[in-house]
Parts: C-alpha cells; sequence; structure tokens
C-alpha cells in the first residue's frame, strides 16, 4: 500500500456514490490512552486518501507525532482523520500505527466538523495537516469535505484564542501556499507553512537524506531510520515517510503552472512579526521536522542548520543537486546580496504574506467554480530570487530566539 506519488486532486465522485457515502472520522491518542482537553497538545489532521491511495499520509503524520513525543512526552498528540485509504478499512489504518481510538463520529469529515472538534482543545502547540488540497482548500473527507479557511473566519478567530506561544502549523499539501497557508496564518496570527507546486512523499535512505520516489536508488533503501529520531526505529512503524514540494512546476489536476513555482514549504507570517513570534514559530516546526538530526533546543545550530537545509532544498537523483543548493544558499549569505535559484525555472518571488502569484482559472461549463485542468498563474518573472536564503536566515534567527 505504499511507493505511490501524490498528486494533487480533489477526486470527484458520482453523484450516487455521493448519496450512498456516509463518511466517517476517528480521533486518536499517540502513545497515549487518556485524551484530556485541558493538556498542551499538538494536533495532527490527515485528510482524506479518497480510496484511490495509499496510508502514506498517515505514515507521514505519525512520523511527525513521534518527534512531538520525544521532544515533549507529557504533551498529548491527537491525530484527527478519516484516512480511506485503497483496500483498506479507516479502522485497520488507526489500528495498524497503534494509534488509540478514544472518538469515532459516524459522519463525514467536514471543515465543520474539525472546527468542532479543534475547538474542544485548550491549549494547542501546532497543527500539521497531511493530505490533498487545491489552491482553495485542504481535502479532509472523501465527499464534499474540503475546508477553505475563508469559510470559517468566525471558527479559525477562536481558535487563535487557543494556540500557545510560539505555536505553528505546517500543510503538507499541494499549492496550500497560494491562498490557503497566508490566510490561515492571517486569521491564527501564527506561521504557517505551505506549498507553490505539488507535494510528494519522501523516503529516507542510507545517506541519511530524504528522496523522492522518481529519485530512490534500490540500493540505499533502509528498513532502519537513524537519523531521524532519538534512537533506531523501523519502517514499519511508519517512521521513514514525509511530504515535501516537487522540485518542478505543479503540472496536475487544475492545470499547468508553468508560469513558476518554489521547491519548499513556504511560511507565511501574515501579521505584525515585530514581536518575534513569526521567526520562533517557524524555527519550533524544525524541531518536530523528521529529518537528518532529531533538534531539542540544546541543538547546536549547526545541526539547526542541517535541518533547516533539508527544509529548503531538494535532493534529486543527481546526489550533487543537494549540495549545490546549500552551497548556493550559504555564498548568497556570504556574499550579501542573498541571490539563489533553488527552484527550476521561474523561483515565485515570495515574501511572508504571499508568493505574489495568482491562479487563473476557466469557469466550469456546468456547475460553479474553476474548471480542473484550465488554471494557470498569473505572476512576474524573477530574475533575483532571495526567497530561500531569507528563509533560512528567519529560521536561524529564530532559533537563536528559542534558545535564549
Amino acid at each position: 500500500m505504499r511507493n505511490f506519488l501524490i498528486i494533487s486532486t480533489f477526486f470527484l465522485l458520482t453523484l450516487n456514490t455521493a448519496f450512498a457515502y456516509k463518511g466517517e472520522y476517528r480521533l486518536g491518542l499517540f502513545k497515549d490512552s487518556t485524551y484530556d482537553a485541558t493538556k498542551i497538545t499538538h494536533v495532527i489532521v490527515v485528510g482524506s486518501a479518497a480510496k484511490e491511495d495509499s496510508d502514506q499520509f498517515f505514515q507521514a503524520g505519525v512520523a511527525r507525532a513521534y518527534r512531538y513525543k520525544e521532544l515533549n512526552p507529557f504533551d498529548q498528540v491527537v491525530i484527527m482523520s478519516s484516512p480511506e485509504v485503497r483496500k483498506t478499512d479507516d479502522a485497520e489504518v488507526f489500528n495498524e500505527f497503534n494509534i488509540a481510538v478514544y472518538k469515532t463520529v459516524a459522519e463525514t469529515f467536514t471543515g465543520n466538523k474539525l472546527m468542532k472538534e479543534i475547538l474542544e482543545l485548550e491549549r494547542i502547540a501546532s497543527i500539521d495537516f497531511y493530505g490533498h488540497s487545491s489552491p482553495w482548500g485542504l481535502k479532509l473527507g472523501k465527499s464534499d469535505a474540503a475546508f477553505d479557511p475563508t469559510e470559517f473566519t468566525q471558527s479559525l478567530t477562536k481558535l487563535k484564542t487557543k494556540m500557545l506561544p510560539n505555536s505553528y502549523m505546517t500543510i503538507n499539501s499541494c499549492n496550500s501556499g497560494f491562498y490557503v497557508a497566508p490566510e490561515i496564518s492571517r486569521i491564527l496570527e501564527i506561521p504557517v507553512s505551505g506549498s507553490l507546486t505539488s507535494s510528494m512523499f519522501e523516503r529516507i535512505e542510507s545517506d541519511g537524506l530524504w528522496y523522492k520516489e522518481d529519485d530512490w536508488t534500490k540500493g540505499n533503501y533502509v528498513e532502519i531510520n537513524n537519523n531521524s529520531f532519538n534512537e533506531d526505529v523501523s519502517c514499519a512503524l511508519g517512521l521513514c515517510w514525509r511530504m515535501k514540494p516537487s522540485r518542478l512546476n505543479y503540472s496536475s489536476y487544475w492545470g499547468q503552472f508553468k508560469e513558476g513555482g518554489l521547491s519548499f514549504y513556504k511560511f507565511f507570517c501574515n501579521f505584525d512579526k515585530t514581536d518575534g513570534r513569526c521567526e520562533k514559530g517557524m524555527a519550533n516546526s524544525l524541531l518536530s521536522f523528521p529529518s537528518v538530526h532529531p533538534l531539542t533546543l540544546k541543538s547546536t545550530s549547526d545541526d539547526f542548520k542541517a535541518v533547516a537545509f533539508d527544509w529548503i532544498c531538494s535532493t534529486a537523483n543527481d546526489k550533487n543537486y543537494f549540495k549545490k543548493c546549500v552551497d548556493g544558499v550559504n555564498a548568497a549569505i556570504t556574499l550579501g546580496n542573498l541571490q539563489f535559484q533553488t527552484h527550476p525555472g521561474n523561483e515565485l518571488n515570495c515574501d511572508f504574506k504571499s508568493c505574489h502569484a495568482t491562479v487563473v482559472c476557466k469557469n466550469k461549463i456546468f456547475g460553479s467554480g474553476p474548471r480542473p485542468g484550465s488554471c494557470h498563474l498569473q505572476t512576474e518573472v524573477n530574475d533575483k530570487p532571495t526567497t530561500a536564503a531569507i528563509e533560512l536566515l528567519t529560521l536561524l534567527k529564530g532559533f537563536a530566539a528559542l534558545k535564549k
């Protein structure tokens, strides 16, 4: 049930199927048996695989959950999901990865349901989403269950009061950086990362780096991850998968975004960032990122920088590809102009509020909404890309602030 690439799409059901499908979702605890709404909680939301994909979304969420428990054993990690994995019952998915289910709801996992469940929590340290998305919303359940933040402004405003200092959200899905991540950041006033192209599954190899499916080397395949956690762990536990953006422009269900892209999850701090919340929240997120080192606040600046480069730079079949990115960003910072292009083609000109690119689509011939396959970007050519270097410097500044 593994080794499938992600494509960014909403899988459309026939009308009869939609009526027949009632849906269900579960809430589970990672390495805990008793739910407590008052505890500091990390929320991991895993979207629907729409019965077309494997359990890799779920595994990527489990890997992050494992890091949370390593960092803060007394914190609570809640996994909310309607996994809907191909040829597998939802309960089996939770059971396979030892997630103790404390609540099952026989209804489709919609945005309303998500907000209802998450608002029951009193102290939220982080939110992570893994799944399918469009440029405008996150896919929670299989049928008619997208989360468009513009439709939940009131609920998100209530959620803002429950977010702890240095909290953040990561959105591990396709095209979530155009509208979804900046809008959630604006309302919650926390850093939120999103993608400006497709998101892909990556698996760790024997050299300690993570590679996308097309770039895997058979001889480097491992069954034990001895780099990302405090101890050696088995890949069978779901601890060898994660998600990162493609290094290519988006070209899939919604259209071809040949006008530009970005090869790493971009953080947005769409609020007044003069008090350091942006930098510290960004850096805090890397402590739980399954990467090349298991970070803590006691980690060295060099170890943190290695993980930051793992966040920003992509690997490839060419083993020098990653190194060229690291060397290029370092050189740009040393020279002082900060200019280095990490993304083939036009690298979007991103700041902490937007990437200055508009998704333009034709309307559906029948019904409302954008027509699949018709979308492209409106953006300017970026001759002097500095996004990667600025992101790295911001992460380093945030880590230094967290250590004080």
